[in-house]
């Protein structure tokens, strides 16, 4: 489990043991965001002070192994089980894909949306589709490898009204979803359609994290959290 915040360190716990075994130090601004590369041995970092930054955590002592710069704040990012690309939204509206072995920029895709990139997520078991979420209330699935929006959809009962907030495909990919911060509402998007499918109300106060995994009774569990604190795990 990792952790990040204004002290500019980010944390990270051994899940069985609940003890800390690291805390990563070397960026100049608050930690905006973190995530965990897929086996675990591995975190990125992103940071106010526009760059970001690759840990392997591997080993009883940490060492930092590559650093991203660019020109705006990192709200968030994700890493591709397929292909270890790193791709990240920016307060800036645009996205950036970069390639870990190389330290390299391989997509910058600017003015995605207006107001800044809240969420980006790799859609499971493709290398190459993105969706976001940004402040203007949309989401969008971006193909890298054309640079174009495949898909775009929002709703008037929805709206983005942080900079961290989430959304997320399905674990089948099949569906798109994310919690309103105006009134709390799930809202669930078909993919491939971009139709609303359903709109599920609990929260009194307004939605500010959102994850869909696999868990529950039938394979996939859906939690939200508002900002009053109040956590719905969704069956």
């Amino acid at each position: 489990v990792c952790g990040c915040g204004a002290d500019k360190t980010c944390r990270v716990w051994n899940q069985q043991t609940k003890r800390m075994i690291h805390q990563l130090a070397g960026h100049s601004q608050k930690i905006t965001c973190v995530r965990l590369f897929p086996g675990e041995k591995s975190v990125i970092t992103g940071s106010a002070d526009r760059s970001m930054r690759v840990w392997d955590i591997s080993r009883h002592i940490y060492t930092q192994t590559t650093t991203f710069r660019h020109s705006s704040t990192t709200n968030c990012s994700d890493v591709s089980p397929e292909t270890q690309t790193v791709v990240s939204g920016h307060l800036d509206g645009g996205i950036r894909c970069w390639d870990v072995r190389s330290g390299d920029r391989v997509l910058d895709l600017s003015l995605l949306h207006e107001g800044g990139v809240t969420s980006v997520q790799w859609k499971p078991g493709n290398g190459h589709e993105i969706l976001t979420n940004g402040r203007d209330s949309i989401l969008k699935i971006v193909d890298a490898r054309t640079k174009a929006v495949i898909k775009a959809v929002n709703d008037p009962g929805f709206r983005t009204l942080t900079n961290h907030a989430s959304s997320s495909f399905s674990p089948d990919g099949a569906y798109i979803a994310a919690g309103s911060g105006h009134n709390g509402d799930v809202f669930v998007w078909n993919a491939a359609s971009g139709e609303l499918e359903k709109r599920l109300s609990a929260h009194s106060c307004g939605a500010v994290g959102f994850a869909w995994g696999m868990g529950g009774t039938n394979g996939q569990q859906v939690a939200t959290i508002d900002k009053s604190g109040v956590l719905i795990l969704w069956g």
